[in-house]
């Protein structure tokens, strides 16, 4: 089940994983793929278990699909 919704503002890494030298970035979360699909433009392998989130960054406005485990937190 996806921790995270749609409209959402999440601070996440957008390669490399969670523990990675990777700069974090921000976005809003514009959609979540719980199945095999479509998403930014590509072919994502999605399940329930674990789930894709099309996320547009807040500051260069590009979407990418990210993995729920590269997802740092919510932002308050």
């Amino acid at each position: 089940m996806p921790e995270y919704k749609p409209g959402q503002t999440v601070r996440y890494k957008p390669v490399g994983g969670p523990d990675s030298n990777t700069s974090e970035s921000t976005g809003v979360i514009k959609g979540v793929l719980t199945e095999p699909g479509q998403q930014a433009g590509r072919n994502v392998q999605a399940s329930e278990e674990s789930p894709r989130y099309e996320i547009e960054n807040s500051n260069t406005g590009k979407t990418s699909t990210i993995y729920e485990a590269n997802i740092l937190g919510a932002e308050k």
